[in-house]
């Protein structure tokens, strides 16, 4: 430390905020903290930095063994079990959002396990957040469904979902969930239960019998954000019609 740091790590100088000074290498715990960051500069060889004497590499190795040692010693003689409270586990909300980052998966949590105690009108004190059995059982029971939802299931047989948009949708200006710019259509959420082939299709009523659509329309379809087809509606007097497309969801 002599030869290789205190030239810059000093009282006088404190090159990146490390003073080496006043430390006793003779009881290296007392001082834990900041022999951890130098620790983590021997392991990466990143100090002294280059165009200064530096030691081979067997001292690097050598000196932090050293410091780890002496610190680890210490930490097993005198172990520190930090808060020693309640852990503090994810409210229902919380859970909601983690299983969406980490499965993709939009989950109603309010139907799968119920509602948090409160303290002065929060849900999120770690001292009221209790795990009792009977609780624990209904987060088994929504894990399990969530694994299937997020894996699927080999035995599922083949079914069919129909959404029915009210007769009132707006056509003419942007809506809920669909992308700025665009005008119309409709936003419907799905949870494909597993990899595999589907079909959609799209049954189209026109309201205004008797008017007749003077230029094509394009109609998109779009999974995820992903377009996945696009339809070209000609001119047409049909009142009704239906337009479907087969692909593979994953």
């Amino acid at each position: 430390l002599d030869k290789y740091c205190s030239g810059c790590h000093n009282e006088k100088r404190r090159i990146g905020g490390l003073s080496l000074e006043g430390l006793d290498a003779a009881n290296i715990p007392a001082d834990a903290e900041v022999w951890e960051k130098v620790i983590r500069k021997l392991r990466t060889q990143s100090m002294p930095p280059a165009g200064l004497p530096r030691p081979d590499r067997a001292t690097y190795e050598a000196v932090a063994s050293q410091l780890e040692n002496e610190i680890d010693r210490d930490r097993a003689a005198h172990p520190k079990p930090g808060r020693t409270e309640v852990l503090h586990r994810l409210n229902r909300s919380e859970y909601q959002n983690a299983v969406r980052d980490l499965l993709a998966l939009d989950i109603d949590a309010a139907a799968l396990v119920p509602a948090d105690d409160q303290s002065y009108g929060f849900d999120n004190i770690a001292g009221v957040l209790k795990m009792s059995p009977t609780l624990l059982e209904r987060y088994m029971g929504a894990a399990r469904e969530i694994s299937r939802l997020a894996i699927g299931t080999a035995k599922i047989p083949p079914t069919a979902e129909t959404f029915r948009l009210r007769s009132d949708l707006s056509q003419y200006q942007q809506l809920d969930g669909l992308p700025i710019g665009t005008r119309g259509g409709a936003a419907v959420r799905y949870t494909f239960p597993q990899d595999g082939d589907y079909s959609i299709k799209i049954e189209m009523l026109d309201l205004f019998a008797g008017a007749q659509v003077k230029e094509p329309h394009t109609l998109e379809v779009s999974i995820d954000g992903q377009r996945v087809h696009v339809f070209k509606l000609g001119v047409s007097r049909r009142k009704c019609g239906s337009r479907s497309k087969q692909g593979r969801a994953s």
